[in-house]
């Protein structure tokens, strides 16, 4: 027997209970339970990360555990913070470098490294770079200066240095390959499944309890995305707004997720149409607390002006939970007919749209059936196999030419 093919899949984030973290979590327990026997997977995490990735690393995969870089938990802060975010992004932007590999991932002999976020550096090894979308090209100004140019500067140094680019959608391939001129062959695209792949299902005591804990209305919408202005939060307020003015509504609509300093911003829009009362902001819930609401609320309400994927969607569909999605960028693709579309910037869309939801029981149900279609043809069993399969073109390339110079910045 041959030697194994050795990936490294290099997950060093600060966060995996939310967004793409939930995503890495799912893919290490399918990759666990892959019956593979020619390739081995070592996840490398941050020494902080240790506890939360653990758990779902077994069979053909290990962990590398990474001491937490110099400032990294200050730099985890400042992404809350905005004047202090300003004065890091200042300062990196004087220094102007891509960030290059220390030489762990080489001296560990990988064949090949994989970075399934958008946190990279430049290596020797062949590698896999996963761009999740070029929002900063399309809404810069939900971007300060500084955060643009280093998005720019290292997205395109990533993208031309690997061996292959993945994205998540056909949507996003193109948009890739349209801004930064890339090869159509270089680019593959690998979809994402529902990240409740990997969680079991809440039992009873736990969906009353959660219930209980955040008093969830009996009918209300959903929308689980950190307040971040792209994520649009103000349509859906402005579509309650019409909904109260114009029809006599006051649906509740319940939104997890961190709040960010926009989120100020939010509330005066709610308290100037008077639906402050109709709004939930629950913050940071647990997976199990989350598939609680999915399973309780009447509708999804998905609203974001850009995506690279939109994952709650399969949840949603995974649920059994009606969606109303944004038409913006990769989402009709990800949905399908599963879902009902809104211009993201026309509350006046949404607001009969949602009516429907209260009222069309119907509708509803036929949303659900249709949802349960397209989810069918999403798993992150497939996206495992879809990645195997990419390692093993990787490993034929032919091997770099060009080697990484020395730099100021090195990952530990």
């Amino acid at each position: 027997m041959g030697r194994k093919l050795r990936v490294a899949i290099d997950c060093r984030i600060t966060d995996f209970q939310q967004g793409v973290g939930t995503a890495l979590l799912a893919l290490a327990r399918t990759f666990s339970n892959s019956n593979i026997t020619d390739q081995e997977y070592t996840f490398i995490v941050r020494e902080d990360m240790q506890s939360c990735l653990a758990p779902y690393i077994y069979g053909p995969c290990r962990l590398a555990v990474i001491p937490v870089p110099t400032f990294s938990g200050v730099k985890a802060k400042l992404r809350w913070i905005a004047p202090l975010r300003f004065i890091w992004h200042k300062a990196r932007r004087s220094m102007a470098y891509v960030p290059v590999s220390s030489g762990y991932v080489e001296s560990q002999q990988f064949d090949i490294v994989h970075f399934p976020t958008q946190i990279a550096y430049l290596t020797n090894l062949r590698s896999i770079y996963q761009p999740h979308d070029l929002q900063h090209l399309h809404y810069p100004q939900f971007f300060s200066k500084v955060a643009f140019e280093i998005r720019e500067r290292e997205y395109r140094a990533f993208c031309d240095r690997a061996s292959f680019v993945c994205v998540h959608a056909e949507w996003t391939k193109q948009d890739v390959i349209r801004q930064y001129g890339l090869l159509a062959e270089k680019v593959v695209v690998v979809p994402w499944g529902s990240v409740f792949d990997a969680d079991r299902h809440p039992s009873v005591d736990e969906t009353q309890v959660t219930v209980r804990k955040y008093d969830l209305p009996d009918y209300f919408f959903f929308y689980p995305a950190v307040t971040w202005p792209h994520k649009n939060h103000e349509n859906i307020i402005r579509a309650l707004g019409i909904l109260k003015e114009k029809h006599g509504r006051t649906p509740d609509v319940v939104f997890t997720g961190t709040s960010t300093d926009f989120r100020p911003t939010l509330d005066q829009i709610a308290r100037k149409l008077g639906v402050t009362e109709q709004l939930h902001f629950l913050g940071f819930v647990t997976p199990t607390e989350l598939q609680v609401i999915y399973h309780a609320a009447t509708a999804m309400v998905y609203a974001s002006r850009f995506e690279g994927f939109g994952l709650p969607i399969l949840e949603a569909f995974q649920a059994g939970l009606p969606v109303l999605s944004s038409s913006a960028s990769v989402l009709p693709e990800i949905a399908r007919d599963g879902a009902l579309y809104f211009n993201p910037d026309s509350p006046a869309e949404l607001a009969p749209l949602m009516e429907s939801m209260l009222d069309k029981h119907k509708l509803r149900q036929e949303l659900i059936e249709k949802g349960t279609r397209v989810l069918s043809q999403y798993s992150f069993s497939n996206t495992v196999a879809s990645f195997q399969a990419l390692y093993e073109r990787t490993a034929l390339l032919p091997s770099r030419d060009r080697r990484i110079s020395p730099s100021p910045e090195k990952v530990q």
